[in-house]
């Protein structure tokens, strides 16, 4: 809950057995009587001081609650007790300023560099190496300060020479280096802890060819995009809200204050409506738009119920009504299920994709799957109408209606969000190209058509690993890569994303767009110690593992296993979650038509290029670096003593070992 201090205050109070309950309490009590300053060291000296035992689940949710008490403020949360209860505190205020942005992050950043294989990945990169008769090191790939100074005081140009390098198993032919090796190492200075991500992933560098072993100007990546994200599913219109606003006729909305006669100048605000379209322009753009989603909503139903195998769900495909009776039966199975879906194993060899989807896993999934589209299919027929507009506006008009729109839209959405579309996860200009606006550069460069057909090219043939296992036959989904998203670290300050809109021709314009703010969730700030802690209490209390990061058992195990972990231990696990640092959203669409696309009323993405000729994207890509040399570079030149910044600049600054 939030106090009238813009504060967050939580109630922290697990539940264990008596003898961990009284122990609990016994170090409330030592925090209460402590200063606020030493009160974190309190809980982490009664972690140290805990020997738990592995196979006792009382030990075992002990030992966790206290991990999760450090790392929580270790993120800045506050101790306080309140009649004898532990309550945390997070000031709301704090949480948009950039230095304590930085600070939450520090102690899961600098956790990473107690790791030894890291330090000695960290301690190779930076020693002196024999490559091609010359003494090398990171520090070759670092751009050369003086060499740029000498470029713009002299006006030589070009000062930079930008290009983008697809991260493969191959050695960087200047260095020496694994190229995969430079990425790591430049990822490890960012104030983000480094954690591999699952999924589909395209890493890069973006180089200077004006210098000798063509120094990192920036590095980027692109990776899976967050399942549900209100501003971005908004935006495209892949919810039901974005629906009924659709079905609004448009209108513009102005305020004004207006004088009140009589009043000796006291004013009034007034609100001013004014629609942007005739009843007949609304009345055929209505019948339009309800003719065409409801035809997407349908299919939508009918392509997932094809992607389900049903041999085993006693369902006949072709069934048109289908009957209440069958979806409880169907719910039915499902529950009795989900029960034996305990230390699910990964597959071995050769995989049966029918055999798979006849797992206990697969065939919970599928049965609740099913059960949810045979509902909405019976709810479409139930508000089925000639008149299309009617149709949908019943729809709308009813909780049920609306909940069978849903699952239509999140239907098609799951076949689009894991193939059509990509989060950048990394994005950033490394010192000293920084002073340059290297930042932009780099947010150009990720969508370029370059990045697009390497995406395209890469997971043309990749077999969905799930839809496989739903479908109980190999299936390859649609791999043209229509829109990427993006969150900024910050709330506030500049972004390296604003203001970036790169002509492409054929009157499109690439366009970071600002969708809104999120606040969100993550567990990017919780420890390695407090996630293994927590999968062990899960373990003994299932019996088994439910979580094992194998295909099927849902989105980000890592956060569904921390969720449910801190739940086990009786804590409120969606106010700790909840990161409560506000950031901006992005969008990038790289086609013309990309929402329309991504809400399946088109087949085809219109790019402003020839994705399939391998000349034009070239040359496209290198536009656009263009682009940004003439825009934003040159003018970088003329509006601040960028000499002195770069003369101040000290390699020393950007290695790891000097920053950890």
């Amino acid at each position: 809950m939030k106090n009238e201090m813009e504060e967050i205050l939580e109630l922290f109070c697990p539940v264990f057995d008596q003898d961990k309950t009284n122990r609990f309490y016994a170090l409330v009590n030592r925090i209460s009587q402590a200063y606020p300053n030493y009160r974190a060291q309190i809980i982490r000296q009664e972690l140290d001081g805990f020997a738990a035992h592995d196979e006792n689940i009382e030990d075992m949710k002990y030992k966790a609650t206290l991990s999760v008490l450090v790392d929580l403020t270790q993120q800045g949360w506050q101790l306080e007790v309140h009649d004898g209860q532990l309550f945390l505190k997070l000031s709301v205020q704090d949480s948009v300023d950039k230095g304590y942005i930085r600070f939450r992050l520090s102690s899961e950043r600098k956790a990473q560099f107690q790791d030894d294989s890291v330090m000695r990945f960290v301690e190779k990169m930076e020693a002196t190496k024999q490559y091609n008769n010359q003494q090398i090191s990171i520090r070759n790939l670092i751009g050369n300060r003086d060499a740029l100074i000498d470029k713009i005081q002299n006006g030589n140009e070009p000062i930079v020479r930008p290009y983008i390098q697809l991260i493969s198993h191959q050695k960087d032919t200047h260095t020496g280096y694994w190229l995969s090796d430079i990425w790591r190492y430049f990822r490890y200075t960012w104030s983000i802890p480094y954690k591999t991500m699952p999924g589909r992933n395209l890493f890069y560098l973006v180089r200077d060819a004006a210098q000798p072993y063509h120094p990192i100007i920036g590095i980027f990546a692109l990776g899976n995009s967050v399942l549900n994200l209100t501003v971005r599913d908004d935006e495209i219109g892949w919810t039901v809200e974005a629906i009924s606003k659709q079905l609004l006729r448009k209108k513009e909305v102005s305020h004004s204050a207006q004088i009140v006669s009589g009043t000796n100048g006291k004013t009034v605000g007034a609100k001013i409506e004014r629609f942007l379209e005739s009843d007949e322009e609304y009345g055929k753009r209505i019948r339009e738009y309800s003719s065409k989603t409801i035809s997407i909503l349908m299919n939508n139903i009918e392509m997932a119920i094809k992607d389900l195998y049903v041999r085993d769900l006693n369902y006949h495909r072709g069934t048109k009504y289908p009957k209440p009776e069958k979806v409880d039966e169907l719910i039915a199975l499902s529950n009795r299920l989900r029960n034996l879906a305990i230390d699910n194993k990964k597959a071995t060899g050769k995989i049966n994709f029918e055999q798979e989807a006849k797992e206990i896993l697969f065939k919970k999934k599928r049965a609740a799957e099913l059960a949810r589209l045979l509902e909405a299919k019976i709810i479409f027929n139930k508000y089925r109408a000639d008149d299309t507009s009617e149709w949908l506006k019943k729809l709308m008009a009813s909780e049920e209606g609306k909940k069978a729109v849903n699952v239509a839209l999140v239907a098609n959405r799951k076949t689009k969000i894991g193939s059509n579309m990509m989060e950048i996860i990394v994005c950033g200009s490394i010192p000293p190209y920084n002073q340059l606006l290297g930042g932009k550069l780099v947010s150009i460069m990720a969508c370029s058509p370059q990045v697009v057909k390497d995406y395209t090219d890469k997971y043309a043939d990749q077999v969905s690993e799930i839809a496989s296992r739903m479908k109980g036959e190999k299936v390859i989904r649609d791999s043209r890569l229509a829109f990427l998203g993006t969150t900024s670290l910050y709330s506030v300050g500049s972004s390296q994303y604003n203001r970036i809109k790169v002509p492409m021709g054929n009157d499109f314009v690439l366009t970071y767009k600002e969708m809104g703010i999120t606040e969100g969730y993550g567990t990017v700030y919780f420890s390695k110690t407090t996630t293994n802690s927590l999968m062990r209490v899960l373990e003994l209390q299932d019996g088994g593992r439910r979580i094992n990061n194998i295909f099927g058992e849902g989105t980000s195990p890592r956060f569904r296993l921390i969720s449910r972990g801190m739940s086990a231990l009786g804590i409120k696990s969606n106010a700790f979650l909840q990161h409560y640092t506000p950031r901006i959203v992005y969008s990038m669409e790289l086609a013309k038509n990309t929402n329309d696309f991504l809400c399946g009323g088109a087949t085809e993405l219109e790019y402003p290029y020839n994705i399939k000729d391998s000349n034009e994207v070239a040359v496209a890509t290198q536009a656009m670096a263009d682009f940004w040399y003439n825009r934003w570079l040159k003018s970088r030149l003329q509006s601040v003593d960028i000499v002195e910044r770069l003369t101040n600049f000290d390699i020393n600054s950007v290695l790891v070992s000097m920053t950890r």
